[in-house]
């Protein structure tokens, strides 16, 4: 009767063991950071070269301000901004969240969802285009007008 509960005995220390190594090793891997996260997270950093930019358009008539939370260069003076892309002028307001800006023909394009606003008038369309330092606005694709009273 001995050598069977010794048997038990043994077999009850080596499972006791293994789940305590098991229990160690997933409080262990729980804690610790995968190098993956820390790659992830920096490339969604990095993926684009201005924070904030901010330009201007001067026109003959007004000032053209234009904002952003993020911009990539993709030539010298060509520049992809993203994320609340704002044209401010004290006639109008026109946002979007993707535009192309060329700061030395002073033009835009989108070709996404925009907005402008004007005093009694709201456009939505598919895009726009920005010429002539300002002067002209082009809505593209299908564009809705709504006049407020």
């Amino acid at each position: 009767m001995n050598k069977l509960l010794q048997l038990n005995r043994k077999l009850l220390l080596f499972l006791l063991f293994a789940i305590s190594i098991i229990f160690i090793f997933t409080i262990i891997l729980n804690n610790t950071k995968s190098p993956f996260e820390d790659i992830i997270v920096n490339q969604d950093k990095a993926n684009f070269d201005i924070i904030n930019p901010s330009f201007t358009i001067n026109n003959n008539k007004e000032k053209i301000s234009i904002r952003a939370e993020r911009g990539n260069f993709i030539s010298k003076d060509i520049i992809l901004l993203e994320n609340k892309v704002v044209f401010h002028s004290p006639q109008f307001k026109l946002s979007s969240n993707r535009v192309i800006f060329n700061q030395k023909k002073q033009t835009a394009k989108s070709s996404v969802a925009s907005k402008f606003t004007s005093k009694g008038t709201t456009i939505l369309s598919e895009g726009f285009e920005v010429t002539e330092n300002g002067d002209i606005i082009l809505f593209n694709g299908k564009s809705i007008l709504i006049l407020d009273k």
